[in-house]
């Protein structure tokens, strides 16, 4: 609509320039009808920059997300990647359901930001708030439509949710754990054979009390606060 409301207003301009024989109505007509159509180019050029006539709408949503590592693990496992020239963003790799074969790995793009947090419970989630911009009214839409910017999002964030019975690690970290993990000696092989047959005990009564424990264990080997 603003662009046929800018061709109208040119084409009034140039109607009153030729048609109109009083000199002072000319002028003044021309003036008004060029300065609509400067406003309305100031209008274009607001609504494109600014996302004027328009506000801004989030949304949440919450999806469980499963462990990226083994279905044998007793625990679950978040991984994540540092990715970009300053560091700030990561790449998250899990599972969008338990019986996948792949990982998925959920990259962050320019409006988006990314973090995980402790929470409680004993499932993962991924929450994401995404806020948009959409027109005020029917009216600013009309006029500026033809932009076909409504619902253009303004930023995304991303949230993943990590509980006491999974462990949020970094893909180097991940890569180290199994050896960290193995037995240097007879002595450490009798412990973890021990400790390994406690852990399979406890997951057939209590599998979140043995996730934790495995969790705790990861994290004090791994050294992660």
């Amino acid at each position: 609509m603003i662009i046929l409301i800018m061709a109208l207003f040119a084409i009034a301009a140039f109607l009153a320039s030729m048609t109109i024989k009083k000199s002072g109505i000319r002028y003044a007509v021309t003036l008004v009808m060029f300065a609509g159509l400067i406003l309305s180019v100031i209008m274009v050029i607001a609504n494109m920059h600014d996302h004027y006539g328009m506000t801004s709408v989030t949304t949440t949503t919450k999806k469980e997300i499963h462990s990226a590592g083994p279905t044998t693990q007793n625990f679950g496992m978040l991984l994540y990647q540092q990715i970009g020239t300053d560091g700030k963003e990561n790449a998250y790799i899990y599972k969008t359901a338990a019986q996948d074969k792949k990982t998925t790995v959920a990259k962050p793009d320019l409006n988006m930001t990314t973090s995980h947090v402790n929470v409680s419970g004993n499932k993962a989630y991924k929450v994401t708030k995404t806020t948009r911009f959409v027109y005020k009214s029917n009216g600013f839409k009309l006029l500026f439509g033809v932009a076909n910017n409504d619902g253009e999002i303004k930023h995304r964030q991303v949230i993943y949710q990590v509980p006491p019975t999974w462990v949020a690690l970094t893909t180097g970290q991940a890569k180290s754990l199994a050896s960290k993990l193995a037995p240097k000696n007879e002595a450490e092989k009798m412990i973890a054979a021990q400790q390994q047959k406690q852990l399979s005990d406890l997951a057939k009564s209590d599998p979140d009390q043995a996730a934790r424990l495995t969790v705790n264990q990861v994290k004090k080997v791994l050294r992660i606060d």
